[in-house]
């Protein structure tokens, strides 16, 4: 998985995971394993929280568009991750015949550079119609922030 689509399914886990009134809850005594660290599923539920909340405050949401924001996130997350396994898959390809050498397959070669080609194009045509669909309840303003917010997550990931 590329770090584009590892930081885009990070921020879309965090916002289809995290309920509409997460920012909300009074904090509770945690659990601590073994080693006196909060076990991960803990440590997971406060990261989509504080995204949850980092989220809504940065780019201005109110709690109706946090929630069709996870929605439509949601709705185009199979195809984000089909594509992204597909491109690893040719990726892999690609990488084993280059270290075979003069043995490569200069055809799996070809078919594998097209499918790559492909999948990026169906990655931004993807894309176009995301946004398309935030644009149906955010205003321009929000999805630049929330494009700008993204890219800064996608940034740390790498």
């Amino acid at each position: 998985m590329n770090r584009r689509t590892a930081a885009s399914t990070l921020l879309a886990l965090v916002l289809l995971s995290a309920p509409a009134g997460a920012q909300d809850r009074p904090r509770r005594q945690r659990a601590l394993d073994s080693q006196g660290a909060p076990p991960r599923t803990q440590l997971e539920a406060r990261l989509r929280q504080r995204l949850w909340r980092i989220t809504k405050n940065r780019v201005g949401f109110t709690d109706e568009q946090m929630s069709r924001l996870a929605q439509t996130t949601r709705s185009f997350e199979d195809r984000r991750r089909r594509l992204a396994v597909e491109e690893r898959q040719q990726r892999q390809l690609m990488r084993r015949e280059i270290l075979a050498g003069p043995a490569a397959d200069q055809s799996q070669v070809a078919t594998a550079l097209d499918r790559v080609l492909r999948i990026q194009r169906e990655r931004i045509d993807l894309q176009i119609e995301e946004q398309r669909s935030f644009a149906q309840f955010m205003t321009p303003l929000q999805r630049a922030r929330y494009a700008a917010l993204q890219e800064q997550l996608r940034r740390r990931a790498e």
